[in-house]
């Protein structure tokens, strides 16, 4: 019998289960085929229930969780993110008799319940766990596998102290919201020229979650991180732990202006995150750190449409989170389609010289996506950009503007320098493709290009209005009925 003060959104009790099942399951007998099984039915049964939950939310005050169509939409890119990275780990882990990974798929099904977690949550308590339960889970991942990558250990100890100390400014910065407000409700405290605790509690807060999003000046920890880490756990880290921590900042300030005493934090973050993430992928050779870099400089992109509130500020971000999303997946089921050399993770660029005389298919996949990340028709990643650029130009951000065009120019250097590579000359050996034929991996890929070309084509079918409604003031209730949630 639920409680009547109980509201639980149902892909958290099936993730749970799972992960407990999962633990269950190694303990009794280890089988990795059965423990991807039992990840992948988890991930499609959550999937399944993102319209549904348990209990009902209170009528006075406010629940833990909230479940509207901000929630509902990037808890399905979430879901469907992870079931993608899940496809791209199934070959490798599955023929890797030698180094056998059961706890692979737990780790990753937990660290999806962590960034569902955030996403539903509308109080710091399960916002905060859900943040530690997905780190926990990609300290795990990061070093899963040491024998093929000589630099794990070290990425998952840099990833271990980093986090943890993001992870203790954030809730150092809560606690002094709490103290001012006595409320554990998302909503930024109210600052005074008299009491200036309110604005440190909200600025610690915040280069917390630019920690974890790998903002300038703290982004030194991604690159290194990524590059020590498989190819799929790169993907989760630089896809689905960024969705979920940006989900939660979004919904922290609503839709309304940011408190003035943050617009010139955000403005130097937002202009630094741009030129600093694209200026230092110029520098590089591997094709993970680049993608590392890349992402850096997409958050910024992201966060001049949460800078600029207005009427057209959910259709920029809505869209841009499932274009930087399907693009990034996409660029990291490629590399999963390559050998990993040792001490490799076959993401050095100049391995892939000459692949579209070697792999055509796989080298116009790849030369799409990155055109898409890069703002270039027929991609998803075009209007994308354009959207962002209108948010700007509606809220007269000319000196953002100019940031994100000069960074959308420098980016494209380094995007094509990757195709320009692809198309090197014929008998230049490229890098070995993996041996046999793996069916989910190709379909990954294709249907991750179908979403690329088709979005570019007819990007308003994905730009649904869902951005949360404003908390209000008192209590954090989201006023958008939570207990009626739309399709996203």
């Amino acid at each position: 019998m639920i409680a009547h003060d109980l509201f639980l959104p149902l892909p958290l009790p099936i993730l749970s289960l799972g992960t407990m099942l999962l633990l269950g399951s190694i303990a009794w007998r280890r089988s990795l085929t059965r423990s991807l099984a039992i990840g992948f039915f988890t991930l499609v049964l959550a999937l399944g229930s993102l319209n549904y939950h348990l209990g009902s939310p209170q009528v006075e005050g406010a629940s833990l969780f909230v479940q509207d169509r901000w929630a509902n939409y990037t808890a399905l890119l979430i879901l469907l993110s992870s079931l993608c990275i899940l496809l791209m780990s199934w070959r490798d882990l599955h023929h890797d008799k030698t180094h056998p990974m059961d706890e692979y798929p737990l780790l990753l099904v937990l660290g999806t319940l962590g960034a569902i977690t955030m996403v539903f949550s509308t109080n710091y308590l399960p916002f905060f766990l859900g943040v530690e339960i997905q780190a926990l889970s990609l300290m795990g991942l990061v070093a899963s596998r040491p024998y093929y990558f000589a630099q794990a250990t070290e990425a998952s100890m840099k990833y271990l102290i980093l986090s943890g100390v993001s992870s203790a400014i954030l809730l150092f910065g809560i606690g002094l919201a709490y103290a001012t407000t006595g409320s554990l409700y998302f909503s930024p405290p109210p600052a005074s020229p008299d009491n200036t605790i309110p604005a440190i509690a909200t600025i610690m807060i915040l280069v917390g979650v630019f920690f974890k999003l790998s903002a300038v000046p703290f982004h030194m920890w991604l690159p290194d991180v990524m590059e020590g880490s498989p190819p799929p756990v790169a993907a989760f880290m630089a896809v689905v732990s960024k969705i979920a921590i940006f989900s939660s900042l979004v919904r922290y300030f609503g839709t309304e202006e940011t408190p003035v005493y943050l617009h010139g934090i955000l403005f130097t973050v937002i202009i630094l995150t741009i030129l600093g993430g694209n200026i230092l992928a110029l520098r590089q050779t591997n094709l993970i750190r680049l993608l590392a870099y890349s992402s850096i400089a997409h958050v910024g992109y992201l966060l001049i449409a949460f800078f600029s509130p207005g009427q057209l500020r959910s259709e920029a971000i809505t869209l841009y989170l499932a274009a930087y999303a399907a693009s990034t997946l996409g660029i990291f089921a490629i590399i999963c389609a390559f050998s990993w050399a040792e001490n490799s993770n076959g993401s050095h660029i100049p391995e892939w010289k000459g692949l579209f005389y070697t792999r055509p298919f796989l080298a116009t996949t790849l030369s799409l996506m990155l055109l898409s990340l890069a703002g270039i028709p027929p991609g998803i990643g075009f209007f994308a950009k354009f959207e962002v650029a209108a948010t700007g130009v509606e809220r007269q951000q000319t000196l953002l503007l100019a940031t994100l065009v000069v960074g959308s120019i420098i980016g494209l250097y380094y995007y094509l320098y990757v195709i320009r590579t692809l198309m090197g000359a014929q008998n230049t050996p490229s890098l070995p493709a993996k041996e046999g034929h793996s069916p989910e991996l190709t379909t990954l890929i294709v249907v991750l290009t179908l979403i690329v070309v088709v979005g570019g084509i007819f990007p308003a079918r994905m730009i649904p209005q869902v951005l949360p409604s404003p908390t209000s003031p008192q209590n954090g209730l989201i006023n958008d009925p939570v207990h009626e949630p739309e399709n996203s």
